[in-house]
């Protein structure tokens, strides 16, 4: 599992695999422990694990919707390509195999731009040029 993204009081953190582990765990912990006595609300049982239980101090309130209106995704860990028209990141959408050879398009996130790029290279492809830090790959147009 990769680290994710988190947003704790507005500004943006990255958990790292232990860190995320050891969430997941304390909350199970809550759960387990506390939630016959909060009407069934996780959200309460884990702020009662933290006051009463808990061996780490933890950010009792995570948003983890870093990217707006959508969930976290694999590429939020890059940096993306960026929009030819607007500089707005480029999102990845794979499409279904096509005469074309087109595998995956990159949006505009801006919803004011409307730009969709087509590209032969799969999501796979897209992560390997992305994780080695390659910027300068741009999908036709």
């Amino acid at each position: 599992m990769l680290p994710g993204s988190i947003v704790i009081g507005g500004v943006m953190n990255k958990l790292t695999q232990q860190e995320f582990q050891d969430r997941v765990q304390a909350v199970a912990r809550a759960r387990k422990i506390f939630i016959n006595l909060t009407d069934g609300r996780l959200d309460n049982a884990f702020i009662l694990y933290q006051e009463v239980l808990a061996e780490t101090e933890r950010a009792i309130i995570i948003n983890t919707l870093t990217s707006g209106n959508r969930p976290p995704a694999l590429f939020d860990q890059f940096e993306r390509p960026k929009c030819p028209d607007c500089g707005a990141n480029l999102m990845f959408r794979p499409v279904p195999i096509n005469p074309e050879g087109i595998k995956v398009q990159l949006v505009c996130e801006n919803p004011e731009c409307d730009t969709v790029l087509n590209s032969e290279m799969s999501i796979e492809d897209w992560a390997k040029e992305l994780q080695s830090g390659l910027k300068q790959v741009t999908p036709e147009q």
